[in-house]
């Protein structure tokens, strides 16, 4: 069906739930993004449901915020306001359970503008996708940083699982929050149950053991408060994405597994977990490494190191060494060793052997790419480190893909490093969920399946995403509806 009737809008949205968002009279870009103008909705029969608004968000299931006079509201797919533009802030979590703000508190409502909870709250974190920390009372900044405000865990039904009474409460560890209550630490399971009363100066729950400090100093006891370390550490911290921890000692740092065995005496002045059950170990200028047991496997003598995917280069105070290579810098991507030898940059494989020559300004490695500059202008590089495409000005890695400008015009090569479409648009849009692509050339637009290589030819005023498979595409003349599977065979653009 082809409608001669002229398009008015300055943008259409994609189609969700059967309506789009548009907006008329402002200056759009390609994402969403209008300078002026007003909004509204419109279903894919062409019937205008609202109009004159500020701004439309996205829809989160049937419903999207809206702006008017610079208050905000809720409204239906249907157009229908549900609450009225008289609040300062709103976030749908779902349709029946929606944080609004008035001023500096929070309240929550539903989206038949059902109040849950009148505002009361001064500020709320998503601890998951149903759980929600949130405080009440105290002294507040402009920055909403509260002074002796109260804390406690809401359930998405509305009910508090952890009464609004603590002064802290941590992130979610297992099925465990830590609790502070008058200056004192406790933990609690998330029904509310307390497991560990609030009776220490602090707690650290870590793989169903609690590491506790009383009197200054720390110990571990299991959940049923069984101690098997009477308080007698003057530190204790974690050593993140790993399940060690690292203890003080007069002065000094250790190494301990997270059910109390000492891995290694305190006799470091740094220990840093590095990956792999490597932790890198520090005394006084000089470091070395030490695996998970404990043992030696690079001697304590080294100015600096770097660790990544197998591969080790240590800092003698002067050079960076690598097998026989001395480097001004080094960084590890992806099992390759990206170094610095004077002025230019090549790249090392993990045998010792030189992949790119010591003539580049900057090598990247991302994903499956390569990318070397030079003079200005980048050189794309498959895994094999062979030159693919030169003279790129401008690169994105978007994806599976690689978007690449050469002269202005843009190309995209996929993570196989294929040509997908020669570097002759204006622009190339981001693959959407249907596996399409937007192109722009010489203003006009078209549109690209990665499956099967069809095209729609870049002849066209504007494209876009109406409803499900369906595309709209706008000509002078008027607009028109493909269907994904209806693209025409692909033909390359002149």
């Amino acid at each position: 069906m082809l409608f001669t009737k002229k398009e008015k809008f300055s943008y259409v949205s994609n189609f969700e739930n059967g309506v789009a968002r548009f907006n008329i009279g402002g200056v759009c870009d390609f994402k969403d993004d209008c300078n002026g103008g007003y909004w509204g909705l419109i279903d894919y029969r062409g019937k205008i449901l609202i109009s004159n608004l500020e701004w439309i968000s996205s829809f989160i299931n049937n419903y999207a915020i809206f702006q008017r006079d610079y208050k905000f509201g809720l409204l239906r797919k249907d157009g229908r306001i549900v609450i009225p533009a008289k609040l300062d802030e709103i976030i749908v979590v779902d349709e029946n359970f929606i944080f609004y703000r008035i001023g500096n508190k929070w309240g929550i409502t539903n989206s038949m503008a059902e109040i849950v909870y009148e505002t009361q709250f001064n500020n709320f974190m998503k601890l998951s996708d149903s759980l929600f920390l949130v405080s009440k009372g105290g002294e507040c900044d402009i920055f909403n940083r509260c002074e002796g405000a109260k804390y406690g865990i809401l359930s998405k039904n509305g009910k508090f699982i952890i009464p609004i009474k603590f002064d802290g409460i941590s992130e979610i560890k297992d099925s465990f929050v830590e609790v502070s209550l008058d200056g004192r630490w406790g933990l609690m399971t998330l029904k509310g149950k307390t497991i560990i009363p609030n009776e220490y100066e602090e707690i650290l729950y870590f793989l169903n053991m609690v590491w506790f400090k009383s009197s200054g100093k720390w110990g571990l006891m299991e959940l049923d408060r069984k101690v098997v370390i009477y308080p007698k550490y003057e530190g204790i911290a974690k050593l993140n994405g790993s399940s060690f921890l690292k203890y003080k000692l007069n002065g000094k740092w250790g190494i301990v597994s997270y059910d109390g065995k000492e891995i290694t005496k305190p006799e470091f002045d740094e220990v840093v977990y590095l990956a792999d059950n490597y932790f890198l170990v520090r005394k006084d200028t000089l470091k070395g490494v030490l695996d998970k047991q404990g043992n030696i496997v690079f001697d304590i003598k080294f100015k600096d190191m770097v660790y990544g995917n197998g591969i080790f280069v240590f800092f003698d105070g002067n050079k960076w060494i690598y097998k026989n290579f001395k480097l001004d810098f080094v960084e590890i991507l992806d099992s390759i060793i990206i170094a610095q030898v004077g002025n230019f940059f090549g790249a090392i494989d993990t045998y010792g052997k030189i992949v790119l020559d010591f003539k580049y300004d900057s090598i990247k490695i991302i994903d499956n790419f390569v990318i070397a500059k030079k003079h200005y202008k980048w050189i794309l590089f498959d895994r094999k480190f062979r030159e693919l495409f030169s003279n790129i000005d401008s690169f994105e890695v978007v994806g599976n893909f690689l978007k690449f400008r050469v002269n202005y015009k843009w190309g995209l090569v996929n993570r196989n490093l294929e040509l997908v479409l020669e570097p002759i648009f204006d622009y190339i849009d981001n693959v959407d969920e249907l596996g399409n692509i937007r192109l722009v050339r010489n203003g006009k637009f078209g549109l690209y399946s990665l499956e099967g290589g069809k095209l729609i030819d870049t002849k066209y005023r504007f494209i876009y995403r109406f409803y499900k498979d369906v595309y709209k595409v706008v000509s002078d003349e008027g607009f028109t509806y493909i269907k994904t599977l209806k693209f025409p065979n692909y033909e390359k653009t002149d």
